[in-house]
């Protein structure tokens, strides 16, 4: 499956949780998963309550597939892509919340890795 048809900033966000909870340890953890999805649902119900139709495992679901679809090379430069999209459209709060929630996410699994640090600050400057 290719990207979602009706590609919301939920599944924006949870694209690139799920590159960032597989790019550093090449595995993704079911309590990544969880984290990941309670993330999402606070995504929709905080940023995107004006979107009626939106359904948390839709989007986790379209989300993945589009992931797991992709190729290493592809899932890189469309992480990079929607950083992208995200530091021009998203306020200075959302984005300070994608990297709170990436921190959380980091420790979801009981294991912080150096990676995991390193994507975040890479993500912070991809942001500013």
């Amino acid at each position: 499956m290719s990207k979602p048809v009706s590609l919301t900033d939920a599944h924006r966000v949870a694209f690139i949780f799920l590159y960032f909870a597989s790019e550093t340890d090449q595995k993704l953890a079911s309590e990544e998963m969880i984290v990941i999805s309670d993330k999402i649902e606070n995504c929709i119900n905080e940023s995107l309550k004006k979107v009626d139709n939106l359904n948390l495992w839709n989007i986790i679901t379209e989300s993945l597939n589009w992931f797991n679809a992709l190729s290493l090379n592809d899932k890189q430069i469309t992480f990079y892509q929607l950083m992208d999209f995200l530091k021009v459209n998203f306020s200075d709060n959302q984005k300070s919340r994608i990297l709170e929630d990436l921190k959380v996410l980091a420790k979801s699994d009981g294991i912080f890795l150096e990676a995991e640090k390193a994507l975040i600050d890479k993500s912070a400057e991809l942001l500013n």
